[in-house]
Parts: C-alpha cells; sequence; structure tokens
C-alpha cells in the first residue's frame, strides 16, 4: 500500500518510485485529482480575473454597452475554466494513456507521475503571470523558453511560439518522465526516450498551432 506524496516524489524520486512500482493499492488518488483539478482552476480563473489573455474582448471594448461587454467578460471566464479543465484532464489522463499503451505500468501508478507534471506545468504558468503584468512579456517569449532566441533569427510566428514551448520546466518534464519511466518499466531506453520527446514534439506543435491561430477564432466567433 502506498500514500502518494507528490512532494516526496520530487525529491526523494527514487524511493517513492520503489514504492510505486511495488504497491498493490494507493492511498489519496481521487483526493489529489481534485485538488489538482481545483488548482488548475483557480490558476486560470486567476489569470482571467487580471485580464491576461482578454484582449481579444478589450479592443472592441466600446462597440460594446456595459451589460454585454460584462457579459462577454463572463463568458470569457467561463471558456477559461473549461479550458483548465481540460488542460489538467489531458496532462493526467491523455498523457497517462499514451504512456500506458507502449509501457507495461499499471494506467494508475502513471497518473501519480503526470500529477507532478502538472504541477510543473501550473508553476510555470504562475510564473507567466508577473513576466506578463509587470514586463508586458507574452509566454512565448519569455525568459524561461527558447522562444527569445528562436525571435531574433525569424519572424515566422509558428516557429516562435514552436520554441517558446519549449521551456526549462519542459526540459525538466522530460527528464522526470524519462527517469520514472525506467524505473518503472521494462521497455528499452531507447523505446522510452523515443516515445517521450516525440510526444512533447507533438504537443509543442499543437500549441504552436492553437497559439498561432487562437485569436483568428476568436475575432470569427465575435463577429
Amino acid at each position: 500500500m502506498y500514500a502518494i506524496n507528490l512532494f516526496k516524489l520530487f525529491f526523494r524520486r527514487e524511493d517513492q518510485l520503489f514504492k510505486i512500482h511495488r504497491a498493490e493499492k494507493v492511498f489519496n488518488f481521487w483526493k489529489l485529482i481534485f485538488l489538482l483539478f481545483l488548482v488548475s482552476i483557480l490558476t486560470y480563473i486567476w489569470t482571467s480575473w487580471i485580464g491576461l489573455g482578454t484582449d481579444p474582448i478589450s479592443a472592441n471594448a466600446t462597440e460594446f454597452t456595459h451589460k454585454e461587454y460584462e457579459l462577454r467578460k463572463l463568458w470569457f471566464l467561463i471558456g477559461r475554466v473549461a479550458y483548465a479543465i481540460l488542460f489538467a484532464a489531458f496532462i493526467l489522463f491523455a498523457s497517462s494513456f499514451f504512456w500506458w499503451l507502449f509501457n507495461d505500468i499499471r494506467y494508475r501508478k502513471l497518473i501519480i507521475i503526470q500529477m507532478n507534471v502538472l504541477l510543473v506545468m501550473l508553476l510555470e504558468r504562475i510564473l507567466w503571470i508577473p513576466l506578463m503584468v509587470y514586463a508586458g512579456i507574452d509566454w512565448y517569449v519569455s525568459p524561461f523558453s527558447f522562444g527569445v532566441a528562436a525571435s531574433y533569427i525569424t519572424d515566422i510566428e509558428w516557429i516562435i511560439y514552436f520554441f517558446g514551448a519549449i521551456s526549462i520546466f519542459q526540459v525538466w518534464i522530460i527528464w522526470y518522465q524519462i527517469k520514472c519511466l525506467q524505473y518503472l518499466s521494462t521497455t528499452k531506453r531507447f523505446w522510452i526516450w523515443l516515445g517521450v520527446i516525440s510526444w512533447h514534439l507533438l504537443l509543442w506543435a499543437g500549441t504552436a498551432a492553437i497559439s498561432r491561430y487562437d485569436l483568428f477564432l476568436i475575432y470569427i466567433l465575435n463577429s
């Protein structure tokens, strides 16, 4: 039996992985799932509350009545809550399902690994807030990412967004996932490395595509 402790999994990884590997039953699983969803929702509500991402609404604020403007802000907030739920669900369940397809590890144990991944990704998003508010720096050119270097090399937005999605947090996540999968799985190291890196390349490409076209889609919906 194993009581999930996410902080020990950060700082005493091998000891905790040994316990996870041997565990037949885990405690606090659904409690932590609920807590992580709650933290995700609160993080995105916070960003919405201080106005981050509301540019498409604010740009046309003079065209709306006060009631229409407040209603659009409410719908934007609801959309961010929905996005937070989908974001957390994807990181916890979809990513774990992908690892489960190619590794001989129980699905629930993979979700435990992804819990810490979600925490790191939420930390990264929280650190974006002061950069955006006080320095006016967008996430894809944050000092933690490679987007800044890409912006000096090219003006192609998709490439800048792609490299902007690659940050020191993402590099740590790749290292962490590889270490955990190597410990828990009998899959050869080459395939683990290939699977993890390929998965992240796909996610970064998807993030770049969404970032490239999200404003365009919002303008279409508002028109």
